[in-house]
């Protein structure tokens, strides 16, 4: 059992590493499997079915051939083994099959290899700790996959299930369960792959020193002492103190912290401990989930998860309660019900002396899922992984489809078709008309989108949360100011139009819905060929409603024969924190667009021209 679990967490590190390096760095070169210098490479019993990518490693003088199994227009290309030759300077070099791990190995080398035999101190540095995520991504899948392969497989089929089924990680980044700060005890407590539970820890501060904001008729110290249902009598709490909540790691990481140690010195905070409910970590791991709570709550943790230090910021907390007023205000899903923004209505941290972030800020975030209510919410990025039990047969997405096929006694194509519309219509359009009729854009990545599916499995209500992810659009900043008077017209939230269209673009387009494209696709429910043909077809009808930022942003889509794409090895690549960086960017790249060739880019055009 060990065996397989290793065998699946290289299998699938791999996966996500060499496509990030053909998206970002080199996209090879396909080879015809017909051809005689193809024939020549490997036997035809392998090449038949089966496609051929070479890919040249230049400064290793080496040459990866990789035989792939499914070949994908809009994700990932599924690579089922790998042939290297060392030439040496010699052609006739013997060809060798390679493993997953030590093929990734070449392909760090070649990402940092030596520039004229001297390599800087940060160049070697970097490539250390790239190395270090890769093992620690990998170590990590392994201790999780071989946990729960102990148990029998089940269907997520609630909010919280499906949270804690995400075991695999982004299917496009290179180190998607790196977690640099857990203990190898802690995992078992905080992770949801281990479906850990544990209680929130808290401290009694000073009320002088603490910042708090709501949008509710209560104050934030208020709603969480309602939440946790013990009276401030019961654990000591004085009238000039307010409680705050922390994740357990991150309590232990703050009474390290030499202003934490003279706050608790001098009386101004004092440490209760851990009280109330059990919580168990959501996808995010730093974002907490209760079924009974009132409240989500997301929080600070010394952790490095994929590419940042999950630490919140104050100006994301302030920024978090800006967005929940103003889309109040809208009232856009009173227009759209079947498209809701999950609101951080309310935070509470505390003031650190120098203007930094005291490690204290916490976000309370509304629980739309308690009780039954959590019944077939799925992140979707849940919904779209691979399979990884060995008693799982089926994609959870192709699982359903297939269910309901038998269900309606229909082919699971009409199914799929179904489905994918269903996904269009409370997903991806209510999203467009809101950049195009508001200017606001937002971060809806896989992580970060859920599904709430009805009865017969199809999209019933699509969900977005994080108040990391808006961007409004600087062309609409008097229309958003009027709407929001408490939004300053220079905040950090407003972003030039090109610069959202980027970005807006990748996690919508590219990261979200090219992601569905792939999985019916890779599952045999629908060819990616007509799936993208009904997207454009989509895409084009919305077009014609839309009048602003919105339908620029789709004409782009349909007329570029590149794509800007977020660039997650590259960015791994650089160490560069996306919470630390300038606008909070990460490294991008440009992509081949595949709802457009060049005849179809010049038609658009000229259509677009005549409207």
């Amino acid at each position: 059992m060990a065996d397989f679990a290793r065998h699946l967490a290289e299998y699938t590190t791999f996966q996500a590493f060499v496509n990030c390096y053909l998206r970002e760095v080199d996209p090879g070169q396909w080879l015809c499997s017909d051809a005689p210098q193809t024939r020549a490479l490997l036997p035809q019993t392998l090449l038949t079915g089966k496609s051929l990518l070479q890919l040249h490693l230049p400064r290793q003088d080496a040459t990866l051939w990789f035989l792939v199994s499914y070949r994908s227009l809009a994700g990932r290309h599924r690579i089922e083994a790998v042939f290297c030759r060392h030439s040496g300077g010699y052609p006739s070099a013997q060809l060798k099959q390679e493993g997953f791990w030590s093929t990734l190995l070449l392909l760090v080398k070649e990402l940092f290899h030596e520039r004229g035999g001297h390599a800087g101190a940060g160049l070697k540095h970097r490539q250390l700790e790239l190395t270090h995520r890769l093992t620690d991504s990998l170590q990590n899948t392994i201790r999780y996959l071989e946990a729960r392969w102990q148990t029998p497989y089940q269907e997520p089929d609630h909010f919280n299930s499906a949270e804690q089924s995400l075991l695999l990680g982004h299917w496009l980044h290179p180190t998607p369960k790196s977690r640099q700060g857990i203990l190898d005890w802690q995992h078992e407590m905080v992770t949801p792959e281990l479906q850990g539970q544990f209680q929130l820890h808290y401290f009694a501060a000073h009320r002088d020193r603490v910042e708090q904001q709501s949008l509710l008729g209560s104050e934030a110290e208020v709603l969480l002492r309602e939440a946790l249902q013990i009276s401030d009598h019961s654990v000591g709490v004085e009238p000039h103190e307010v409680l705050i909540p922390v994740h357990p790691l991150q309590a232990h990481w703050l009474m390290a912290r030499p202003h934490i140690k003279a706050w608790l010195k001098a009386g101004e905070l004092r440490y209760l401990g851990p009280l109330g409910h059990s919580f168990s970590a959501t996808s995010s791991v730093r974002t907490v989930y209760h079924r009974d709570a009132p409240w989500m709550y997301k929080v600070s943790l010394p952790v490095k998860i994929t590419n940042s230090l999950r630490q919140n910021k104050v100006h994301e907390l302030r920024a978090g309660v800006l967005m929940a007023g103003l889309m109040q205000r809208l009232r856009f899903s009173e227009r759209f019900p079947r498209f809701q923004v999950i609101s951080d209505p309310a935070y509470l941290t505390l003031r650190h002396p120098d203007g930094l972030e005291s490690g204290f800020e916490t976000v309370l975030r509304d629980n739309p899922f308690d009780g039954e209510s959590g019944r077939h919410v799925y992140c979707l990025a849940a919904l779209l992984q691979d399979v990884w039990h060995p008693e799982q047969e089926r994609s959870v997405l192709s699982e359903l489809l297939h269910q309901q096929a038998a269900e309606e006694k229909r082919p699971v194509r009409a199914v799929g078709e179904d489905w994918f519309e269903a996904y269009w219509q409370c997903a991806v359009e209510p999203c467009l008309v809101l950049f195009d009729h508001h200017g606001i854009a937002l971060e809806a990545h896989q992580q970060n989108s859920l599904l709430k599916l009805n009865e017969g499995g199809y999209p019933e209500t699509y969900y977005y949360r994080d108040n990391q992810g808006f961007y409004l659009d600087e062309q609409q900043r008097e229309k958003l100011l009027k709407w929001q008077p408490l939004l300053s017209p220079d905040s950090e939230l407003f972003y030039p139009s090109a610069s959202i269209m980027d970005r807006f673009g990748y996690y919508l387009l590219v990261n979200q819905v090219f992601a569905v494209i792939y999985r019916l696709g890779a599952d045999g429910i629908l060819t990616e060929d007509a799936l993208l043909e009904r997207l454009r077809h989509r895409l084009d009808s919305l077009r014609l409603t839309l009048s602003g930022s919105g339908r620029a942003l789709i004409e782009r889509w349909l007329t570029q024969t590149q794509l800007p794409a977020k660039a997650n090895l590259l960015t791994r690549v650089e160490d560069i924190d996306e919470l630390e960086a300038e606008l909070e960017l990460a490294a991008y790249t440009t992509i081949d667009n595949p709802l457009c060739s060049a005849s179809q880019a010049a038609a658009a055009l000229k259509e677009a021209a005549y409207v």
